[in-house]
């Protein structure tokens, strides 16, 4: 396995630790966009059994499906051999990463479902500051279509936020965690950062930025992007009480090292 180089922006690893959030352009070149593309069609036509469908069913759909790589040899690729673990490798400062887990992320031209404020590391059985996503458009995007905003530097709070179900926005109880402010109804209070993207650009974003969405209000224009998240070294397995369904077991105990057939190390240097 060859993963494809990426040299980093000048700054860039840098801005994305002060930040937790960065935009890198051209991450993907054009051909692998379309490979994408119709990877992504072919994922939706057969969901997995962790394929989701958010918000009211009968309206405009938004279409999620997670641990593509494991069984799709496009996504496998996408995930363990384009440019993505070169760059995640370069903002983290590491030789390697684990790849965690991939995720696609559909809406469809006129649906109203937002994806609401939150951040991710809550959901996912891992701990530590080198946790981060790497959302790749395979659309234009910008704010008619539901471009994603962050909250730049909210890696750095403290606080850590109640998960929510993201199928029908109830909230996950669990007492290690506390409500998120409502950050609409005070939008100044926060430092907010939206990119517009073409095919192929993507954001990185720590699982500790606090991001969220809104619909897709573009009646002629899909959203579609795959979200693939990596582990750095200091990462570890951590068991806790509301997290994402994995697909096995990955016979790991609570405070081990990142690894293993489900969470695969990546060489890039």
């Amino acid at each position: 396995m060859t993963v494809a180089p990426f040299p980093l922006e000048r700054g860039l690893a840098e801005a994305y630790e002060r930040d937790g959030i960065v935009c890198v352009r051209n991450a993907l070149d054009p051909a692998w966009v379309e490979r994408m593309r119709a990877a992504v069609e072919n994922v939706l036509a057969a969901p997995s059994e962790f394929g989701e469908r958010y918000g009211d069913p009968t309206r405009a759909s938004f279409l999620g499906d997670k641990f593509m790589w494991m069984r799709d040899p496009d996504f496998r690729a996408f995930a363990m051999e384009s440019t993505l673990p070169a760059i995640a490798a370069g903002l983290v400062g590491s030789p390697t990463v684990n790849l965690f887990y991939d995720h696609l992320l559909v809406k469809e031209p006129g649906s109203d479902v937002p994806t609401r404020w939150h951040h991710d590391q809550n959901y996912w059985p891992c701990v530590g500051s080198q946790c981060l996503s790497i959302w790749v458009a395979l659309d234009k995007v910008d704010a008619g279509n539901g471009r994603v905003e962050f909250i730049r530097g909210s890696h750095r709070w403290t606080e850590r936020f109640q998960p929510m179900n993201f199928t029908d926005m109830a909230p996950i109880a669990d007492p290690d965690y506390q409500p998120i402010p409502d950050i609409d109804a005070d939008r100044n209070r926060y430092d907010i950062v939206a990119y517009d993207l073409e095919p192929g650009d993507c954001v990185v974003f720590s699982a500790l930025t606090v991001h969220g969405a809104s619909g897709n209000a573009a009646g002629d224009r899909r959203r579609r992007a795959i979200a693939v998240r990596y582990t750095g070294d200091d990462v570890r397995f951590a068991v806790k009480r509301a997290v994402i369904k994995l697909p096995t077991d990955p016979g790991l105990a609570h405070g081990d090292r990142m690894g293993g057939p489900q969470f695969p190390l990546i060489p890039v240097a």
